[in-house]
């Protein structure tokens, strides 16, 4: 820590981040504004719409002030945007609270996890009887799945922020890399056209299957962001159709493949840059055996083969993707079925897309790595090993932030789980399913997340899914810098 401080200049941060933290809270009061837009279709909600309005010019506000020598910001480290971001999704968490207790009813620690888990697009809720809310609450959660899916600070890159260095820093803090056009601006518009263009098939797919378009806009929205909220308590178990279901795991799926795909399945009209890329490819490859496993497990607790393989299809695209709809009761599921889906929710989807996890390109890296330190221990020495994953090269440093990322990512699900364990007394099964679902940003559950938790651990799932989202080290570089290095460079002066 004592090195660290030699390297910071406090006032500089403090002048950089408020100008960051500024331009990303305008794009979070627009979005505020937007479910304002109900109240034509339900005039009976227009008294809702105060609890949307005043939030959303407040931040509208208080974005442009801090934010007002915006301009003037040439630089921006790594590190600084990192705050930027982690604080970012702290603070929309926050100022997302007021429709859920006003509205909701429901306590502020309540609606603060309702609200992390809707920007995170992580899904686990303390909402129950979801059909006897107001529309437009309903359409609030899933409008922060669906804008969160694709990320904050790339929304207010698409809107609010000039191209340059702070753009491009801001897009790697919130632990995305991908660039589909060479401009930072314009990678983040396509993105989000492509985004927008799934969102209405889906939309479409749900209508022309028999879903009303209230619930097909929802849901189409959490499908693709894998955010997974619903309008109705037995997810799309509610609507008991193969064909909805169909679309479902379409969405999801389309949810979990990287952007850079989706644009060249558009550019070329063709489907071959899909089944070409590499993560979707092992994604398939993981899912194949998880099904199998999965359905045997149900077949012995008395389903049928098909009701199993359906059930088994459904949940295990939902966990990999990390979207988190369900069509069956997950706390039944047998010991083995429950630790398939962990295990595939801290795989996760690929890199580059909306889903949660380690990612699958990591996954893949780290087979590959032991493959590369076996080969260079056989061949002679000075061999060259080119450490290459489909059209992807990686270098030494490259692996190694993979290896750290991992080993960083399971210790915080260790540490979750042991607490849950001790905490409420549930098994480790259990314990397991529900921190991975927190932290791996999907929105499965087993029935422990629920209003009736105790505060720490409703603080200790919203922590798993804020450092979920932010792929760790974006909220440990906060952590450290505001808590360890502001205050005591402070205090020395």
């Amino acid at each position: 820590m004592l090195e660290l401080r030699k390297y910071i200049n406090i006032s500089d941060d403090i002048f950089v981040v408020k100008n960051l933290i500024g331009a990303i809270l305008q794009g979070v009061g627009l979005a505020y504004l937007f479910p304002v837009l109900l109240a034509w279709f339900y005039p009976d909600e227009i008294r809702y719409v105060v609890y949307f309005a005043l939030p959303g010019v407040f931040s509208i506000l208080l974005g442009a002030w801090l934010a007002r020598h915006m301009g003037k910001v040439e630089d921006v480290n790594l590190r600084q945007a990192m705050v930027s971001a982690a604080f970012t999704w702290l603070f929309a968490s926050l100022i997302s609270v007021i429709p859920f207790i006003y509205i909701a009813k429901m306590s502020f620690v309540d609606s603060y996890f309702e609200s992390m888990s809707a920007w995170t697009g992580t899904g686990l809720t303390m909402m129950s009887n979801l059909e006897s809310y107001p529309h437009i609450i309903l359409f609030w959660r899933s409008w922060m799945q669906w804008l969160g899916g694709i990320g904050i600070v790339l929304v207010a890159l698409t809107v609010l922020i000039r191209p340059g260095v702070a753009a491009a820093r801001l897009y790697r803090a919130e632990a995305r890399s991908e660039r589909i056009v060479p401009n930072l601006v314009n990678t983040s518009k396509v993105i989000f056209q492509i985004y927008l263009v799934l969102t209405l098939v889906g939309v479409y797919l749900y209508y022309i299957n028999g879903m009303p378009l209230f619930d097909a806009v929802i849901h189409s929205m959490t499908g693709l962001g894998t955010g997974g909220m619903s309008s109705h308590d037995l997810s799309i178990g509610f609507f008991n159709s193969t064909s909805i279901e169909t679309v479902t795991i379409f969405l999801m799926i389309m949810g979990a493949v990287n952007f850079t795909v989706h644009y060249r399945l558009f550019k070329d009209r063709h489907l071959k840059p899909f089944f070409e890329d590499v993560q979707v490819r092992y994604m398939f490859i993981f899912l194949l055996p998880a099904i199998a496993v999965i359905a045997l497990s149900l077949t012995q607790v008395g389903d049928t083969i098909g009701d199993a393989l359906r059930q088994a299809v459904f949940h295990s695209v939902s966990a990999i993707t990390c979207t988190g709809f369900g069509i069956a009761d997950l706390s039944k599921y047998p010991e083995l079925g429950k630790f398939i889906l962990g295990i595939l929710m801290v795989i996760g989807g690929g890199a580059g897309s909306t889903a949660g996890g380690i990612k699958l390109i990591r996954v893949i890296l780290m087979y590959e790595s032991l493959k590369w330190t076996l080969q260079s221990a056989i061949l002679p020495k000075g061999a060259v090993i080119k450490r290459k994953v489909g059209n992807y090269i990686f270098s030494e440093e490259d692996i190694q932030e993979v290896m750290s990322f991992t080993m960083t990512y399971f210790a915080f699900l260790l540490i979750g789980t042991v607490y849950t364990m001790l905490r409420i007394g549930t098994s480790l099964t259990d314990s397991f399913f529900e921190v991975a679902s927190a932290q791996g940003n999907v929105g499965l559950s087993v029935g422990i997340t629920s209003p009736a938790l105790p505060v720490d651990m409703k603080i200790l799932l919203i922590l798993h899914m804020w450092i979920g989202r932010l792929e760790i080290f974006s909220t440990l570089v906060f952590i450290i810098s505001v808590f360890f290095l502001a205050p005591r460079m402070v205090s020395r002066r």
